[in-house]
């Protein structure tokens, strides 16, 4: 049993002292629960297997009340902040004394919230000691409602099932991280950074726990910075950057700690972005700026009941320690001549909102603004399930007294990194991810990435330094490309990725640029890239039919037509325009007009195209085409890909030369005329009234 016990975080909790009683009554008071063992109404004397025991008197405990309901069910009330009855979402407990499959249900009734991610998907954690790894309730036992019995209030029920009996189980809101915890770790980071960096303590809390304060980095001065950013003067030194880091402000919030912790082991690694960020750059980090709220289990305030949140515009000595080392920090670097704070980031967890986001300020200016959202950007780019939707940039009067609103001072730019309690989508509809540690310390070395990027971005750090650069695998080129063929070659590759943009955008693009290259075929795209030194414009409603076989027009050709197009080269380049008589195209139609009106004109000259026989007749062969008027024939060539159909009763005239003769030959007509001949209205000049040609004249004509 001991050895199992020890895997948990609070292990001296688990072990009945001789001082605890076997009653219930006198048991548990104004603070957490001291291992108070709940009895059904009316039992006395020694508790049995299956009276729940309950205790919260260990560091970062939480729970203030617990009521025996029924034998299956149990109203739990969470402890409010000390001297802040207000604050009440953070609950961590356990329970012993359990009986094999007994199943419970849990009801959390104080809430100090009516929307949290409990809306959503997130679920609290438990774990045993028998099983020490920190695990997510499923969601189908867990249910966030409005009770009647309970006033109306929203309560959260969760559904538990005791599987061993010699197990102590811990339920949390979150994932707990401890100020106890907090000094192993940076004992042991201290060890590691030993050079680069340095530990000290710059307060004490209320109750004499020390507040650590970190630098990393040192103050040489490195290479002249590119930036107009730079604070070079004559015959000043170039300032190193300094970036302040603060982290949980609030006792509910253990994200902000293992962020914290995540973006500390990154930056003393070995990677090439640490080593440039240590060279570079000057942090200064503050990894727990309220450790009496933390030790107490509040949600939101220290000892005495203060949110410091909210209260950097009047932070005393006496009741805030912390936050008036951080103004004296922040005062002694603006007082350096050779250091320049840039940014202040606050990190905190959320309650209501999925993924990471920030909160900045607004300003008038608007190139003042502009250069405040720089850094969320790149940040945007390096943190996973960024939320923009969730960022605000504003000056409300709720947040008066927050770090980042009382903090900044003249170029200093504050903001407040969140990340959610519960999990976050990758996309819009995707599946809800809950996060777990190693996801919150991967926030963590984002944050230092993006910072990384920022610097670089401005010049501050060089480019890629201290590595060399990395050849690419000429093998892996290969295989895209092959990729590419197969997915061109194949028979179920659409149709739409062999055509070229059909219109344009304006500004016209070149055809080389990368996104008109990737537009192309692959063998197409090929080929445009080694003709390097022709640079073709995607002109207006054109068509590019650069290597399109079906056209069955080489490159140049295609190339000329475009650019006498669109005029860069002349018509007919080498040879006088030849200007047309319009005269000359008046005579010719006037001519055939006459032709077509004449009376003397021979009536199997004029086809007449009105209603369809079965099945339709091409008229695209030259005789055909010859036999009909002229402007229907030029009608007709125009449309090269229509099917003419020859009119009711009238014999087709497209295969052999019975179209020249003056008569035509009679064929079998049965496959084509399924219903007796009707009289056909002659055409005939408009100064003439209509005649309707006989039964007997047009036997004769077919004679």
């Amino acid at each position: 049993m001991e050895a199992l016990v020890e895997d948990l975080e609070h292990a001296s909790i688990y072990r009945r002292r001789p001082c605890d009683s076997e009653e219930s009554d006198g048991e548990g008071g104004l603070g957490n629960l001291n291992r108070l063992i709940v009895r059904p109404p009316g039992h006395s004397g020694k508790a049995k297997r299956g009276h729940l025991c309950f205790d919260a008197a260990f560091e970062c405990g939480n729970l203030g009340r617990a009521d025996h309901i029924t034998e299956l069910e149990y109203d739990l009330f969470v402890r409010p902040d000390t001297c802040r009855p207000r604050s009440r979402f953070w609950f961590n407990f356990t329970v012993e004394n359990v009986k094999q499959e007994q199943r419970v249900l849990f009801n959390i009734v104080n809430m100090g919230k009516e929307y949290t991610l409990y809306n959503e998907e997130m679920t609290p954690i438990v774990r045993s000691t028998s099983r020490p790894k920190w695990q997510r309730i499923p969601r189908r036992l867990l249910f966030y409602h409005k009770s009647v019995i309970h006033r109306g209030r929203k309560i959260l029920s969760l559904a538990f099932a005791f599987d061993k009996e010699e197990d102590v189980y811990q339920f949390a809101a979150a994932v707990p991280y401890s100020y106890s915890k907090l000094q192993k770790y940076l004992a042991i980071w201290e060890k590691r950074a030993q050079g680069f960096a340095t530990r000290r303590s710059i307060a004490q809390t209320t109750q004499k726990r020390r507040i650590d304060h970190l630098t990393i980095g040192d103050t040489v001065i490195g290479a002249e910075t590119k930036d107009d950013l730079s604070t070079k003067g004559k015959g000043q030194e170039i300032k190193k950057r300094v970036v302040l880091i603060l982290a949980r402000t609030h006792g509910g919030e253990p994200p902000s700690s293992i962020i914290c912790q995540g973006f500390l082991d990154y930056i003393i690694g070995s990677s090439e972005k640490a080593l440039s960020l240590r060279n570079g750059i000057r942090i200064e980090v503050v990894p727990m700026l309220n450790p009496d709220g933390v030790f107490l289990g509040n949600q939101r305030s220290d000892l005495l009941g203060s949110d410091l949140n909210r209260c950097w515009n009047r932070a005393t000595t006496f009741a805030h320690p912390a936050l008036v080392a951080v103004n004296d920090l922040i005062q002694k670097i603006n007082a350096e001549k050779t250091l320049q704070l840039d940014f202040i980031i606050d990190i905190h967890a959320d309650l209501s909102h999925e993924g990471v986001f920030v909160r900045g300020n607004s300003y008038d200016d608007v190139y003042r603004f502009e250069r405040h959202a720089v850094l969320p950007k790149f940040l945007a780019m390096r943190v996973e399930a960024w939320k923009p939707e969730s960022c605000l940039y504003n000056t409300d009067s709720i947040s008066a007294g927050s770090a980042r609103r009382t903090l900044p001072t003249g170029t200093v730019d504050a903001y407040s990194l969140l990340a959610s309690l519960g999990g976050r989508r990758l996309t819009p509809r995707g599946p809800y991810l809950h996060y777990t540690e190693d996801a919150y310390s991967k926030i963590g070395r984002s944050l230092a990435k993006a910072l990384c990027d920022y610097y670089r971005h401005i010049g501050v750090i060089p480019p890629q330094e201290g590595i060399p650069n990395k050849k690419k695998d000429p093998r892996k080129r290969r295989r895209k490309r092959r990729a590419a063929y197969e997915r061109e070659r194949s028979p179920s590759s659409s149709p739409d990725r062999r055509v070229l943009v059909s219109r344009v955008l304006s500004p016209p693009l070149p055809v080389t640029s990368p996104p008109a290259i990737r537009a192309l075929p692959p063998r197409t795209a090929r080929s445009v890239r080694q003709r390097t030194c022709t640079r073709v414009h995607i002109g207006d409603n054109l068509l590019p039919a650069i290597t399109d076989s079906k056209i069955g027009r080489s490159l140049a050709k295609a190339l000329c037509d475009y650019y006498r197009h669109i005029g860069v080269i002349p018509p007919q380049e080498g040879t006088p325009n030849k200007k047309k008589d319009p005269r000359k195209r008046r005579r010719k139609r006037r001519a055939a007009y006459e032709r077509e009106r004449s009376p003397s004109s021979s009536p199997d000259r004029r086809v007449l195209v009105s209603r369809v026989l079965s099945p339709p007749l091409p008229v695209t062969s030259p005789p055909a085409i010859r036999a009909l008027p002229p402007r229907t024939a030029r009608s007709v060539r125009q449309r090269t890909c229509t099917r003419v159909h020859i009119g009711d009763n009238l014999l087709p005239a497209i295969t052999g030369k019975a179209v020249c003769m003056p008569k035509l030959t009679v064929v079998d007509l049965s496959a084509y005329i399924r219903t007796p001949p009707h009289p056909i209205r002659q055409r005939v000049p408009t100064s003439r009234p209509p005649r309707v040609m006989t039964s007997d004249e047009y036997d004769t004509l077919t004679d």
